[in-house]
């Protein structure tokens, strides 16, 4: 089978199709042909050697859409979808192939609505927003949240899982007027944009002066500290990643004063199972029309990886980055 094949960390620009081995699914596993397979930022930071738990040779690639073709009968010719954790790309082969074998667990049968495309573009971006939302967030019905980088993958994930679960309001933040209408589409019922607004400003008129009970921060940076003063007292704030800053400071009097909580996310955390019990979790909320795919940018077959990876690290995408496979 054709597929991208890292046997050393370097250049992202370096990546090509190399024709290896079809896996078979052992015992309790299945064999997945891949459709679809978005392209993460945490795969090309894999690529350059920034996560040192994985071991070469290596195929990369986390999410996945496609079909079963070997396993459990009752999977045989199912549509599913995934994310692989910690697991797929890094420890064990990942879905950047025309196949890939993982925990039977792992696949999630596809919800009615969604396409192939739209959940290899749904993977990482919803375990993180599950993750950070409701695991770590314990968003409860009738609570306040904001969400950071709203019209991006994880924060339109976030955005939807909150008003799903009956969030009292969701607040959105984006970098410009460009990106209001994708986190209105995504659940936002009101959106700061970081061009016009302070944030801490906005949060306050929109609450009354209360601030929000829950942040979700997909994008850290310069939006830490405002994001922290949204926050009403004894609130939570989840941050997942850094853009650029990775050095933060906060008023610590009012930290504790506001009795707040901080929580950092790695999704590199769950298994592949494991994950695939989150996004499982999710289903309903497809399946009731509250959660979408995120927006796709750019499609892209095996032989244009090398591009596809430079897109995603570019960070000029407005959406999900896809390698597409012939069926």
């Amino acid at each position: 089978m054709r597929a991208v094949l890292l046997e050393r960390f370097g250049e992202p620009s370096e990546l090509g199709p190399a024709e290896v081995p079809r896996p078979k699914a052992r015992e309790g596993e299945v064999l997945v042909e891949v459709r679809a397979a978005a392209v993460n930022r945490s795969d090309v930071l894999n690529a350059r050697g920034s996560f040192p738990a994985t071991t070469l040779p290596r195929i990369p690639g986390r999410d996945f859409a496609g079909v079963v073709v070997e396993g459990p009968e009752e999977l045989l010719g199912r549509e599913v979808w995934g994310t692989g954790g910690g697991e797929l790309g890094f420890t064990r082969d990942g879905t950047h192939a025309e196949y890939v074998a993982l925990p039977a667990g792992a696949a999630v049968p596809v919800p009615e609505g969604l396409s192939l495309e739209g959940a290899a573009a749904s993977g990482l971006a919803y375990l993180a927003a599950a993750m950070g939302i409701l695991e770590l967030g314990e968003l409860s019905a009738g609570e306040a949240v904001l969400v950071t980088g709203a019209a991006g993958g994880v924060g339109g994930a976030a955005a939807g899982i909150s008003r799903w679960k009956r969030a009292s309001l969701v607040i959105g933040v984006v970098k410009d007027e460009s990106e209001r209408r994708a986190a209105e589409r995504a659940g936002a019922g009101v959106v700061v944009d970081t061009s016009r607004e302070e944030v801490p400003e906005a949060v306050m008129a929109a609450t009354e002066g209360r601030g929000v009970d829950l942040v979700l921060d997909a994008v850290g940076g310069p939006l830490f500290e405002p994001c922290l003063s949204s926050l009403a007292p004894q609130g939570r704030m989840v941050v997942l990643t850094t853009v650029g800053q990775r050095r933060v400071s906060f008023d610590l009097f009012d930290f504790y004063r506001k009795e707040l909580r901080l929580l950092g996310l790695m999704t590199s955390r769950p298994g592949a199972a494991e994950s695939g019990a989150v996004l499982r979790s999710l289903l309903p909320g497809f399946e009731a029309g509250y959660l979408h795919a995120p927006a796709v940018a750019g499609r892209y077959p095996l032989e244009e990886a090398a591009e596809a990876y430079a897109r995603v690290e570019s960070g000029e995408a407005a959406g999900r980055v896809l390698l597409v496979m012939a069926p």
